[in-house]
């Protein structure tokens, strides 16, 4: 189950998807509310709220167990999906996200509260520029995610980031994730703790596993698909993350 970023939607993951086909597994893809071609809920957008839908979408579908991997705010719906129901997830596949059962240091967290008020005050047609330019370092990732971005309202914008701080702000380190789960940073991804805390996340939790996807920005998968394609099957095939392959299909739930 693939979940997309802020600003994308589904269509970010067509080059990967390709890989898991032809490897056996079956794969579903969906818009986030308030992206692609799902236009309704960004404005009361939720992270616990959109991993219900995801965990909503799993039942429609009949499949009671899943490999979730998220990207950026998909990172965090697809952790949240595993903590509020770990016996649905067989393991998790993040990328460009950090953890949502260790807190943040101080700092780092005063921006990001500080963060979501001043995003309501840029201009957003600045965002919109700024965002595929700070994200990318292929002009292919960075012409998709501005033809994502066009169906994303400044609305959704501001709440889908809010509730991405808001998540972070509410960790309970009592929590853990019990899934085997891989972190991946695309290796010029410079976006705000990502560089330091996914590898430290790795190092003090023994079923998480930290991978640098050359040549890639935040959004990694599009700049090199075929890199972060590698690093996903290998994961599976681990054997703390025993997955076994369905039936091939490619699904896209809208």
């Amino acid at each position: 189950m693939f979940t997309h970023g802020t600003m994308d939607a589904h269509e970010t993951f067509d080059p990967l998807v390709p890989f898991f086909v032809d490897a056996g597994y079956r794969t579903v893809t969906w818009d986030l509310p308030g992206h692609g071609a799902s236009s309704s809920g960004g404005l009361d957008f939720s992270v616990p709220g959109a991993a219900a839908d995801l965990l909503a979408l799993l039942d429609g579908l009949g499949v009671e167990r899943a490999v979730l991997v998220g990207h950026s705010l998909g990172g965090y719906v697809s952790q949240k999906a595993a903590i509020r129901a770990p016996g649905r997830v067989l393991a998790l596949a993040l990328i460009g996200a950090t953890s949502l059962t260790l807190k943040p240091p101080v700092l780092p967290m005063a921006v990001m509260r500080l963060s979501a008020p001043l995003l309501r005050l840029v201009p957003k047609r600045l965002v919109r520029r700024r965002v595929p330019v700070h994200s990318t370092c292929s002009s292919g990732a960075r012409d998709h995610l501005r033809q994502a971005g066009r169906h994303v309202s400044d609305g959704t914008l501001v709440h889908a980031w809010g509730a991405v701080v808001d998540a972070v702000r509410h960790i309970d380190p009592r929590r853990r994730l019990r899934v085997p789960t891989l972190v991946c940073r695309g290796e010029h991804d410079t976006t705000g703790i990502i560089a330091t805390a996914a590898p430290d996340w790795a190092r003090l939790h023994r079923l998480v596993r930290y991978h640098v996807i050359p040549g890639a920005g935040h959004l990694a998968h599009r700049d090199n698909p075929a890199g972060t394609a590698r690093a996903l099957p290998a994961f599976l095939r681990d054997p703390r993350a025993v997955v076994q392959t369905r039936r091939p299909a490619h699904t896209v739930v809208l």
